[in-house]
């Protein structure tokens, strides 16, 4: 399970308490800490991807230019 696997589950769940407090006020505060859940399991999600092509792109850059990664001339 990755990050944003446990913060989908954490939204999840704070949902559910949303569903049962009696309170609108706690229900209200609930709801807004599941959707900042969420944001941060797209966030994290997003800086995974960015990750991903930075490492993509530089071995592609060592695939066309073969010297690059070497010491000296």
């Amino acid at each position: 399970m990755n990050k944003e696997d446990d913060y989908r589950r954490n939204a999840a769940e704070t949902l559910e308490l949303a569903g049962r407090a009696r309170d609108f006020r706690d229900k209200g505060r609930l709801l807004s800490l599941a959707e900042k859940w969420l944001d941060l399991a797209e966030r994290s999600l997003a800086a995974r991807n960015r990750i991903v092509r930075i490492r993509l792109m530089h071995s592609l850059v060592r695939e066309k230019i073969p010297d690059l990664g070497r010491d000296g001339p």
